[in-house]
């Protein structure tokens, strides 16, 4: 028993650590974010490439919410295993509330960033709730603010994300953690533990600096072959959707209610013996793990979605075959077969002399702006994001001894 409560404990320290970070992260995320159908990708993506901080803001956001997830997953199991969820029913109850708040949280921010992703993910998890009996499409209808996504769905969920759900979460914590600071202190002036905690601590950082929170393209309504890819802790719930399609409000409404239900009813059931009790967590365990596998098995085949960089590359390839070929040639050698009737030579962008007598801030001028008579303006079909990305990769292709 003493391991068990020990792992309670840990768990329960790392959960408080988790969302601390996670607010904390999140309120300086939106102090640059904009919740409107215009503003929100570009708001982050200007957090991600060019502010101060906020590349690491978005990945200590991201990571921390995993990380909250994983650790308070671990308590209940823990808590439930080991009896104290009768003893302690207050605690039990205040943490399950706590843990569905925080799975709230976590569906409610995850359109938040308007990318691929988050837009056809979004529209997935709706799509979902509207097969709850009854009162699934209303619920829908007014999360989004309507049938569909408009300009009031943003601002529904970011204020449900930053503020209703956030009070909720803080209410709860006080609550718990005014139950067992003595507990907490306890374990916070233990010398090893606190080493044990900060060399965590350390490597959480390390890790989250190593890999950045993913961002791909900004959200296209009209791209219907875009496969969304829920998060790693809802994998098991789209593979068991897919055995009740006949019946898709058994995944929306009945097993929701029926694990909802027995955690809340867990502290007033028959006390089984701990062993009974592990042996229900590690089925239900191995049953979250079963059904995660299978996802990743049938999800091998299927291409990867790509990241922000990634998707602009592919598209400036394609925006220099389609607008550029003719003029400057596959090569770049500036002898396309429109090249021919302009009244002045097409750059050679394979030439050292080009590269010398120009820079980065000319080139995006050149294809905002057009040049002279021969060269047609840019501006207006394409951002300044997909005008970098396209001289990047006429850079990429053709100048001479290039290097990232």
């Amino acid at each position: 028993m003493r391991p068990l409560r020990r792992i309670i404990t840990v768990s329960a320290i790392a959960s408080l650590l988790f969302l601390g970070l996670v607010i904390l992260s999140g309120w300086g995320l939106s102090g640059s974010y904009v919740p409107s159908l215009t503003d929100a990708f570009p708001a982050t993506l200007y957090l991600e490439k060019y502010s101060s901080g906020g590349h690491l803001l978005r990945s200590i956001h991201y990571y921390s919410s995993s990380g909250l997830v994983f650790s308070g997953f671990v308590f209940l199991c823990c808590f439930y295993i080991s009896g104290f969820a009768a003893k302690y029913r207050k605690t039990w109850i205040l943490g399950v509330v706590l843990y569905l708040l925080i799975i709230g949280s976590a569906f409610t921010g995850y359109v938040l960033p308007l990318d691929q992703n988050a837009y056809w993910g979004t529209k997935v998890r709706l799509g979902i709730v509207e097969t709850v009996p009854l009162m699934g499409t209303a619920i829908a209808d007014f999360l989004r603010g309507g049938a569909t996504f408009n300009s009031a769905t943003l601002p529904r969920f970011f204020t449900l994300h930053g503020s209703v759900l956030a009070a909720a979460i803080f209410l709860c914590l006080f609550l718990l953690i005014h139950s067992w600071k003595s507990v907490f202190i306890q374990y916070l002036s233990d010398q090893r533990f606190n080493v044990t905690l900060l060399v965590s601590i350390i490597l959480f950082f390390i890790l989250i600096i190593r890999f950045s929170a993913p961002l791909e393209l900004p959200a296209d309504p009209a791209d219907v072959e875009y496969n969304p890819r829920p998060e790693w802790y809802f994998l098991w719930l789209f593979q068991f959707g897919k055995y009740v399609e006949w019946a898709p409000w058994i995944q929306s409404g009945v097993l929701p209610l029926l694990g909802v239900g027995f955690l809340f009813a867990v502290p007033w059931l028959r006390n089984h013996g701990q062993k009974r009790r592990s042996a229900i967590a590690v089925s239900w365990c191995l049953g979250w793990l079963v059904l995660t596998g299978l996802t990743i098995i049938d999800d091998k085949d299927l291409p990867d979605n790509p990241n922000y960089s990634e998707g602009m590359a592919i598209g400036a390839e394609k925006n220099f075959n389609r607008l550029c070929v003719d003029c400057h040639g596959p090569g770049g050698l500036g002898d396309g077969p429109e090249a021919q009737a302009f009244d002045l030579p097409t750059p050679d962008f394979t030439a050292r002399e080009f590269w010398n007598n120009i820079d980065e801030q000319q080139m995006i001028i050149a294809v905002r702006d057009g040049k002279g008579n021969d060269m047609p303006d840019f501006g207006g079909s394409l951002t300044y994001e997909q005008i970098l990305a396209l001289i990047h990769h006429i850079e990429k292709s053709f100048k001479p001894n290039y290097q990232e």
